[in-house]
């Protein structure tokens, strides 16, 4: 069918209807017939898209894998990873000089059980295909985001309990939620790409399409928190039990930052939900004064500690809580420059909060 533009005249069609006709190869193409319904949809620029009600408005994506069975594991699960993340449906890997061997099968498997929506529907020896399910209307990308946050919040939680009470099994707990997180963080990627390339896909996710790549640094930086919070944990575990006794006043102190850094992530996120600009204000600040407060701790350690058996666990742990910081700050930029947005074109900086800022 020809892409090429043409314009038509509108009509009037009674008292206050206008219409235009449809092209004819269009209706040719697609079988339309005197009475079939179309459905109309109002694009964000205004423009109309119309398709008939018959058939689906996704169209599916599909990909073929061709591997050897000598090729490595873990450039398949890259490969796998990297598809999934843009919006493939179907995935079809394919042995193209034997069968499956057992490591690939296994990084198949892996593959389907640690990502949202991910199903083997065809499995031979030589051939294995995943269906990737994901309803974007149960998976709106406020919804991902609020869940990771709420992930991280166990984390931070459990790590709270591992430094008061040093139980290590507590360590496996944080390692789980990271990995749970990370499969929300897998999704929004998936998710916040299918809505830029597909505007009435961005709608089912309940952003404007040209507020996804914001959302989308949003859950990296929330995925880079995770991984912190895990390394962290890690950390801690590996102190030995004369060291963590000896180090109990730097733990203490440092499970007074995460408790801040708590406090900061949930007005962060807070703010990423809201339309207020001087609360995002405020917001920008909580995470600058998180930063100073970790860089002072860090050069407090370095100053009073250098030489001790647990400095370098401690110094560590507390350089992973300053680059978390960063992360944070990441998300106040983009919850600043939302509530920007959702002000809708105005914003009164004259009085009242504006005002009393200094």
């Amino acid at each position: 069918m020809s892409s090429e533009i043409e314009a038509r005249r509108v009509q009037r069609f009674g008292r206050s209807t206008l219409m235009v006709s449809l092209p004819a190869e269009w209706v040719r193409d697609i079988g339309l017939k005197p009475g079939d319904t179309v459905t109309i949809t109002i694009e964000e620029d205004k423009s109309l898209r119309i398709y008939p009600a018959f058939t689906r408005v996704e169209r599916e994506r599909k990909m073929t894998l061709k591997i050897s069975k000598y090729t490595k594991s873990s450039l398949i699960e890259k490969c796998l990873g990297a598809a999934y993340s843009l919006g493939y449906d179907s995935i079809n890997v394919e042995v193209v000089d034997g069968y499956l061997e057992e490591e690939q099968l296994k990084t198949l498997r892996v593959f389907v059980k640690e990502l949202i929506g991910a199903e083997i529907i065809d499995h031979t020896p030589t051939r294995v295909v995943i269906q990737i399910f994901v309803d974007p209307s149960k998976h709106s990308i406020a919804g991902v985001i609020s869940r990771m946050t709420n992930l991280i919040k166990y984390m931070i939680q459990y790590l709270g309990h591992l430094i008061v009470e040093r139980k290590v099994h507590f360590v496996d707990e944080i390692l789980e939620l990271r990995r749970e997180l990370e499969r929300f963080y897998m999704l929004s990627m998936r998710q916040t790409f299918l809505g830029q390339i597909d505007r009435s896909y961005g709608r089912l996710l309940e952003v404007k399409s040209y507020m996804l790549p914001r959302y989308r640094s949003i859950a990296r930086s929330l995925d880079l928190i995770g991984e912190a919070i895990s390394n962290i944990a890690l950390y801690i575990k590996s102190l030995k039990p004369e060291e963590f006794e000896s180090a109990s006043k730097r733990i203490s102190e440092l499970k007074e930052l995460l408790d801040l850094f708590q406090v900061s992530l949930e007005r962060s996120i807070e703010s990423i939900e809201k339309s207020n600009v001087i609360e995002a204000f405020n917001t920008l600040s909580l995470g600058e004064e998180f930063y100073n407060h970790v860089t002072r701790f860090v050069e407090k350690t370095l100053r009073e500690d250098i030489g001790k058996p647990y400095y370098q666990a401690i110094r560590e742990m507390a350089e992973i809580l300053r680059r978390t910081s960063m992360d944070m700050k990441v998300i106040t930029s983009v919850g600043f420059d939302l509530a920007i947005e959702r002000a809708g074109g105005v914003i009164d900086l004259s009085s009242g909060e504006a005002i009393k800022i200094v």
